[in-house]
């Protein structure tokens, strides 16, 4: 986590934490877990069913925990330059946002270059 986004995670008193410059924000250990698993993955489709198998290791997952964990992670990575972008019946994708965004430019800016 810390070399992809340059998140700290830290513990104190049994209550996890990360750092993103002074930001300070608390977070479960399941949250933690989905990212580093979503860090891993980086720019890869990651099916529901493998973020399950990851964070909870086979324990059972109610109706709403992935979507709630997913909320949380989102949160986490909020003022980062990383997003989650979910993909309907499939997963999520995890990716750089700025990154996508300069190549996107790029090609407009080309694509105008040949139209010309």
């Amino acid at each position: 986590i810390e070399h992809v986004l340059g998140i700290s995670v830290r513990s104190c008193e049994g209550k996890m934490f990360i750092v993103l410059g002074e930001k300070r924000m608390g977070c479960s250990q399941n949250a933690v877990r989905a990212l580093c698993y979503l860090c891993q993955k980086k720019d890869y489709l990651v099916s529901k069913s493998d973020i399950e198998a990851y964070v909870w290791q086979g324990g059972v997952v109610g109706m709403s925990s992935l979507p709630v964990l997913m909320h949380e992670v989102r949160r986490l990575i909020r003022h980062s330059r990383f997003e989650i972008v979910t993909i309907r019946n499939k997963g999520f994708v995890f990716h750089d946002a700025k990154q996508k965004r300069l190549l996107e430019q790029s090609r407009v800016i080309h694509q105008q270059a040949v139209n010309t």
